[in-house]
């Protein structure tokens, strides 16, 4: 594959004079390179300098940095630029499609084809007397071939006019400059659309439109040829199956009806070939599909009155995603191509809208959008509803959106920025600390700022993940790496029961996050990329504002990934037992739930409001999707006095945000006074055991650890040492006795 190459010809506009990093030996014409690891050095004396980004230094660019070089640090504006024009963006689809290649069908090969394809019954021909079958079939085959790649060279070249024109309307300086290589593909398209209008019949798709408006037909299921299907209930079921196979296959393709009397044979499936009535029934079934036929060819009758319509393709990147080689026509059915192909008037890519004039039947079935992946509207209807839009005066990307530019020079980021870094980016999904005069700095996902810039909101971006400094993340990637388990143990850390025990609640801090990140990226993914998602989305305030999307394959996508989700949460549950209130029936010791009362708490139904139980993001039911934007956020504080609170028996129910060294500290001196409390309670205290656990309790009550844990108001400072008051006084009494 050839990628787009550079030339000092691009014109650069704003970003013209942009300062950038390049690597050179000596020589005032040395080739410049984007690193000095470049495969093209071959000299040892490479000094790195600093200059203005312009044709000369274009021109100057060794072959394999103009072509796949990243000069500028990606989500910058430079950044978001050269990847829109570079690899398979606008100079490869301005070098493609553009005229005929040598394994292109000449017209001459696509009119042979189509006089095979379009021979009917009704054309009075027999290619048994001029051929024998299997020459026949043979020639068939390659006239379907010859279509089939027609078509999907024409889809091709639609999917890359189209993608020219997402980009160069992002980009206006270049419209100019690429003006002739565009009109040279429009025409490449226009040949195409011409040599497929030839491989389909109109006759066949208004035929199409015909058979899918017709209602289910009385079938004959009392009939005696179609007794070796079984019971009359057997029979209907076989006959309505072949009904609804034929029709859709009538209906959804470009072949004529007749060609499909195949589907007979759906009906002998697991039956011997020496069945008795087999032949019979197969002939009956013939004659039913030709009874269907003659009765769809009645609803064809209106098929010389035409309408003008309005199309809208289904758009490539509905998924909000770019997916190469993704076109305009690849999600449609063989009969809306054959429509497009035979009936279209006038196609504007840049609207990606394309006028029709087809016969009644065929706009009867694209206005009612039965079985139609087209948008249709009647083109009178279309003219009355336009908007009056006024024109959209909207900067075009350049230098001070998403640069390492001062804060104070940022420009406003608005909706065309944000498309043109959906475009052009490689991953554009990610975090953004951003700023506005409303709410002041945040953490959001591209997909909310995309939502809060179309309904107005005015803001900067301070940074991506891209642009945290190294040097935090890094030292925080060598820590978590040190105390991260030997290769072959597991990743997860052991359940430690024992709250003396320094590991207790250890793996619901956010180290633990860390190092359980790490490892779970460790030849994977990029650990410090990983490290950087983490530490802006710990600044989200809702995580279900990360939900993530769905593209048509299925596959999930987001700003973090399932790792990152994983050092985000701890997807084990709190024990709780020590907040629990104390009673005669109850184990718990009624503490104050202190700096753990706010911490978030994820789940799919906190209230059981729902049927069936309550899940955590992680849980083998959900597939360990993460957060989603219909869980229910709620506090350690709701979730404890919610008593229909109904959890999964396999994940506990919910999920919660990992907590800070001080709310861990916290956690685990609650159960240490709540152990401590049990224990007391249980026994009486002996005098040997009775000193130590007084030096335990002198601890739980250090004044200086009991301020950070509480609110400043003192309730739960003084609930919590008047707990430690009173066994200390059961523990001085029972040590003087």
């Amino acid at each position: 594959m050839t990628y787009g190459l550079l030339t000092p010809e691009v014109p650069l506009g704003p970003f013209e004079g942009t300062e950038i990093t390049v690597w050179s030996t000596q020589g005032k014409q040395a080739k410049l390179h984007v690193s000095a690891s470049c495969s093209y050095i071959r000299s040892a004396g490479v000094a790195r300098r600093e200059v203005a980004l312009d044709a000369t230094v274009v021109g100057r660019l060794c072959p394999r940095c103009a072509e796949f070089g990243a000069w500028a640090r990606r989500g910058t504006g430079l950044g978001i630029f050269l990847e829109a024009l570079s690899g398979l963006g606008l100079l490869y689809q301005l070098d493609n499609y553009g005229a005929a290649d040598e394994d292109a069908y000449s017209d001459d090969d696509v009119n042979q084809a189509a006089a095979v394809l379009n021979r009917t019954p009704s054309s009075g021909q027999n290619d048994t007397e001029d051929q024998d079958e299997d020459d026949a079939w043979e020639a068939l085959r390659e006239a379907q071939a010859v279509r089939e790649q027609v078509f999907d060279e024409w889809r091709r070249a639609a999917s890359s006019l189209h993608r020219a024109h997402q980009i160069l309307s992002l980009f206006p300086w270049l419209e100019p400059w690429a003006a002739t290589r565009v009109q040279l593909k429009r025409d490449r398209l226009n040949a195409l659309l011409g040599q497929a209008s030839r491989l389909v019949t109109t006759d066949v798709l208004i035929l199409s439109a015909a058979v899918l408006a017709m209602d289910d037909p009385a079938l004959p299921e009392d009939d005696p040829a179609f007794t070796p299907l079984g019971s009359p209930a057997e029979v209907a079921r076989q006959l309505r199956s072949l009904w609804h196979r034929w029709q859709h296959k009538v209906a959804d393709g470009w072949d004529h009806p007749s060609q499909q009397t195949y589907l007979a044979h759906y009906l002998t499936d697991g039956m011997s070939s020496r069945r008795k009535g087999r032949d019979e029934m197969l002939a009956r079934a013939g004659v039913l599909l030709a009874e269907w036929q003659a009765e769809a060819e009645k609803g064809t009758a209106s098929g010389q009155a035409e309408r003008d319509v309005i199309a809208r393709l289904p758009h490539p990147d509905a998924a909000g995603r770019r997916v190469y080689g993704d076109s305009p026509l690849s999600r449609l059915t063989e009969w809306e191509l054959g429509v497009l192909a035979s009936y279209t008037v006038e196609t504007h890519w840049e609207q990606f809208t394309v006028a029709l004039r087809v016969p009644e039947p065929v706009a009867a079935r694209l206005l009612s959008r039965n079985g139609s992946a087209l948008s249709c509207i009647a083109q009178d209807a279309a003219v009355a509803a336009a908007p009056e839009l006024p024109p959209e005066e909207e900067q075009p990307l350049g230098p001070g959106v998403f640069d390492d530019t001062p804060v104070s020079d940022r420009r406003p980021v608005t909706a065309a920025h944000l498309r043109a870094l959906r475009l052009a980016s490689r991953d554009p999904d990610q975090l953004y600390l951003v700023f506005s005069m409303t709410a002041g700095p945040e953490v959001i996902a591209l997909t909310v700022l995309e939502r809060r810039c179309a309904a107005g909101w005015e803001g900067v971006i301070i940074a991506g993940a891209d642009d945290l400094p190294g040097t935090l993340v890094e030292a925080r990637r060598d820590a978590a790496s040190a105390d991260s388990a030997p290769d072959g143990e597991s990743v997860w850390l052991p359940r430690v029961h024992n709250s003396r025990n320094p590991d207790f609640g250890r793996s619901l801090s956010t180290g633990e996050g860390e190092r359980l990140l790490v490892r779970l990226c460790k030849g994977r993914q990029d650990v410090n990329r990983a490290l950087r998602s983490l530490a802006l989305a710990r600044g989200v305030r809702d995580l279900r504002e990360l939900d993530g999307r769905y593209e048509d394959e299925g596959r999930r996508l987001g700003p973090i990934t399932r790792d990152v989700w994983h050092g985000l949460l701890a997807m084990e549950q709190l024990d709780l037992e020590p907040f629990e209130p104390a009673s005669d029936t109850g184990s718990g010791s009624g503490l104050p739930l202190g700096v753990l009362a706010p911490v978030q708490v994820y789940t799919t139904d906190a209230a059981g409001q729902y049927e069936g139980r309550a899940h955590s993001p992680a849980c083998r039911h959900l597939r360990d999707r993460g957060v989603a934007s219909d869980d229910d956020l709620v506090t350690i504080e709701q979730l404890l006095q919610n008593t229909r609170f109904d959890p999964c028996s396999k994940c506990g129910g919910y999920a919660i945000r990992r907590l800070s060294e001080t709310q861990v500290a916290y956690y685990r001196a609650a159960h240490r006074l709540h152990d401590l409390t049990q224990t007391v309670g249980r026994t009486t205290a002996r005098r040997q055991d009775s000193s130590s656990l007084l030096t335990e309790l002198d601890e739980l009550e250090d004044l200086q650890s009991t301020d950070a844990w509480f609110d400043s108001d003192g309730t739960g400072a003084r609930r919590w040492r008047r707990t430690v008051s009173q066994l200390r006084s059961t523990l001085t009494a029972a040590t003087r006795e």
